[in-house]
C-alpha cells in the first residue's frame, strides 16, 4: 500500500504544470515576504528622517510599548498630537505603527484627533471588553500574506489534484486499474491518500515557512492587542474581542480547513468528470466563481463553507459567535473546521465509490 501511495504521489507531483505553479508560488511568496518583512518597514523620526528595516521595527515596538493597553479617547488624542507631522496632510503620512493605526480611524486630514469615541469607529463591535492597543505590523503582514498566498496555493491544488481520477478515464487506463485485483480498493485509496498528502505537504510547508519568516522578523509583540485596530481596515468588522494572536490562530485553522474542503471538492469532481481537462475547468469554476458572491446577499455562513472565502479569512471571522449551552460561545471558524473534516470523510467514501463503479468501456 505504501508503494502505491508513493507512486500516486509522484504522479501528482511530477507534472510540468505543477512544477510551474510551484515555481510561481515560490517567486510570489518570496516577493511578498520581502516587501512585507523587515526590509519593507519604515518609521519617521522626529528630525524628519526615516528609519528602515530592523531599526524601524525596534523603534515601532518602543513607541507601542509606551502606549500599549486599553485604548481610550485620551490616549488617542495624546498619540495623534505627539507624533503627527506638522503638515496640512499629516493624516496621510507614514509615521509609525501606532500613529498610523489611530490616524486612520480617528484622524482629521491634518492628523489631529477628530473627537469621536472609540467604538464609533467599530459599529459592529458587540463585546463588553474594551479595545486593546498594541504593535500590530507583524501580525497584519502575516495575515495579509497568508490571504494572498493561500488563494494562489488553492489554484495549485486544483491543477495538481484534478487529474487524480479523471486522467485515468482520459488515457483509458481506468479499465486496467478497475479490472485488476486491488484496483477498486487499494488503488483508489492510494489516490485519495496521496492527494491529501500533497495538500498537507504543500500547505503545511508554506505556512511553516511564512510563520518562521514573520516570527523571525517581528516576534510576538502585540499579540494581545485587538485585531480590529489596524490601518488597513482588515478584520475591523469582527464583532467580538479578538487579539492579533487569536486572529493568526484562526487564520491558520481557516487556511488548513479551506485546503481540506478544496481537496475534497476536487477529488469528487475528478471521480465524476470523464476527462482531466473538464475536471480542471469545473474545479477552477467552483473555486473562483464563489469569490464573486459577496455582493449577492448570500449569508456569510454559507460563503464561509467555500474554500476561497476561508483563504480570505475575514468573512468567517466576522460572523458573530455561536451561543452554546451553559453560556459558552464558539467562533464560526470551528464550524468551518468541522465541515472540513466532514468533507474529507465524504471524499474518502464517495470519490472511491464513484471511481470503483465507473463503467469500464
Amino acid at each position: 500500500m505504501i508503494r502505491l501511495i508513493r507512486f500516486e504521489f509522484e504522479k501528482i507531483f511530477n507534472r510540468k504544470t505543477v512544477y510551474a505553479a510551484i515555481a510561481f508560488i515560490a517567486i510570489m511568496g518570496g516577493a511578498i515576504c520581502t516587501g512585507r518583512g523587515a526590509g519593507g518597514q519604515i518609521v519617521l523620526n522626529s528630525d524628519g528622517s526615516y528609519l528602515e528595516g530592523r531599526e524601524a521595527i525596534e523603534r515601532d515596538k518602543e513607541i507601542a510599548a509606551e502606549y500599549e493597553g486599553i485604548l481610550t479617547e485620551e490616549k488617542v488624542e495624546e498619540i495623534l498630537e505627539t507624533y503627527r507631522p506638522d503638515t496640512e496632510d499629516g493624516g496621510f503620512w507614514l509615521v509609525n505603527n501606532i500613529y498610523n493605526t489611530l490616524s486612520s480611524h480617528w484622524g482629521e486630514a491634518d492628523g489631529s484627533y477628530d473627537g469621536r469615541d472609540i467604538l464609533s469607529a467599530f459599529p459592529d463591535y458587540r463585546d463588553d471588553r474594551p479595545m486593546v492597543l498594541g504593535y500590530n505590523e507583524g501580525w497584519l503582514s502575516f495575515l495579509e500574506t497568508g490571504m494572498y498566498m493561500m488563494a494562489f496555493i488553492g489554484a495549485l491544488l486544483v491543477i495538481g489534484l484534478s487529474p487524480v481520477f479523471s486522467e485515468e478515464y482520459t488515457r483509458g487506463t481506468d479499465a486496467l486499474i478497475l479490472t485488476s485485483r486491488h484496483g477498486k480498493r487499494k488503488c483508489a485509496w492510494a489516490k485519495i491518500i496521496a492527494s491529501y498528502l500533497f495538500t498537507l505537504l504543500t500547505v503545511g510547508s508554506w505556512l511553516l515557512f511564512q510563520s518562521f519568516v514573520y516570527w523571525q522578523s517581528f516576534g510576538f509583540d502585540g499579540g494581545g492587542a485587538s485585531a480590529q485596530l489596524n490601518n488597513h481596515f482588515t478584520l475591523t468588522g469582527v464583532p467580538y474581542f479578538l487579539t492579533n494572536m487569536g486572529a493568526a490562530g484562526y487564520g491558520l485553522v481557516l487556511w488548513a480547513g479551506g485546503s481540506l474542503i478544496l481537496t475534497a471538492f476536487v477529488l469528487l469532481l475528478s471521480a465524476i468528470c470523464r476527462s482531466a481537462f473538464v475536471t480542471v475547468i469545473a474545479a477552477l469554476a467552483c473555486y473562483i466563481i464563489p469569490s464573486m458572491f459577496g455582493q449577492l446577499g448570500i449569508p456569510p455562513q454559507l460563503l464561509s463553507l467555500n474554500p476561497i472565502w476561508d483563504f480570505l479569512i475575514e468573512t468567517p471571522m466576522m460572523i458573530p459567535k455561536l451561543s452554546l449551552a451553559g453560556g459558552a460561545q464558539l467562533s464560526y471558524v470551528w464550524v468551518v473546521a468541522v465541515f472540513a473534516l466532514v468533507m474529507t470523510l465524504v471524499s474518502f467514501i464517495f470519490s472511491r465509490r464513484i471511481f470503483a463503479k465507473h463503467q469500464v468501456m
